[in-house]
């Protein structure tokens, strides 16, 4: 299993969750920003993509913690559900940690040399937000270490973006 992966997708899933807003009427990032590639965003253009796609990767707490409860169960020896239920009924500022701080995009340093464009990253970010809203404590956590295809390209093109043990096999 290949926890630092999941330790990293988890808090990508928790800076979703921290989001605020709901629903999924967000105004999509404009043409002019949607070009530009990740190495070459300002915080200003972070904050507006990150404000564009709120809603659109906005997880619910049952959400962050049904992930949280399936990633977690093998390594604190809980079933996934107890896990769930833990977190669901714990007030929000414990059950999402520091996640209030954390950005939708990847740290200036991860993003530096990277040429996937805000389109492309969108794209990856909603999919993998989509699992995540999909699974239940009875998903396979293999269902997590698959390769999305809709964030091939990124990952092509900004391999500094994948945890340093996720690079074993060919799918990653």
């Amino acid at each position: 299993m290949n926890r630092t992966a999941h330790l990293g997708a988890f808090m990508t899933v928790l800076s979703l969750a921290a989001c605020g807003g709901e629903g999924s009427d967000a105004a999509p990032t404009d043409t002019a920003m949607s070009s530009k590639q990740l190495k070459d965003l300002t915080a200003d253009d972070v904050q507006s993509t990150c404000d564009s796609l709120e809603a659109r990767v906005k997880l619910s707490k049952e959400d962050a913690c049904e992930y949280w409860g399936l990633i977690a169960a093998p390594a604190l020896e809980k079933p996934c559900a107890t896990l769930k239920d833990e977190c669901v009924s714990a007030p929000d500022a414990e059950a999402q940690g520091q996640g209030a701080d954390a950005s939708c995009m990847p740290s200036t340093d991860q993003r530096a040399g990277c040429t996937a464009t805000v389109a492309e990253y969108e794209v990856c970010l909603v999919a993998q937000t989509e699992i995540v809203r999909a699974l239940t404590c009875d998903s396979e956590i293999s269902t997590l270490e698959a390769a999305v295809p809709e964030c091939e390209e990124v990952m092509r093109k900004c391999p500094q973006l994948l945890p340093e043990d996720a690079g074993g096999g060919e799918g990653q």
